[in-house]
């Protein structure tokens, strides 16, 4: 899995500086790093993430699944074309 720029940006504008001097792009980072590692099917939320903020950790979970399912170009943003594709294929070609 790639890092998704577009998704790690959204977590860095939050900008806010939490405990153990890590900053909170830092700290967004590492949760990143984390949900990448989980085991598959695995649901729970990584310790690495405990001090993200719900909405931001909900874009790192998404973004994440979107580029699980192919759905992301080059650059690692949503491409509708992909998903479009994706779910109108003829499962016999």
């Amino acid at each position: 899995m790639r890092i998704r720029t577009a998704a790690v940006g959204i977590v860095l504008l939050a900008g806010l500086a939490a405990g153990c001097g890590q900053s909170y792009d830092e700290m967004a980072n590492d949760c990143l790093a984390a949900l990448k590692a989980r085991p598959d099917g695995d649901t729970s939320k990584p310790s690495e993430c405990a001090d993200i903020k719900k909405d931001d950790y909900t874009v790192l979970v998404g973004s994440l699944a979107l580029d699980d399912l192919g759905w992301t170009d080059e650059n690692g943003r949503f491409d509708e074309n992909k998903m479009l594709d994706d779910l109108t294929k003829d499962d016999n070609n």
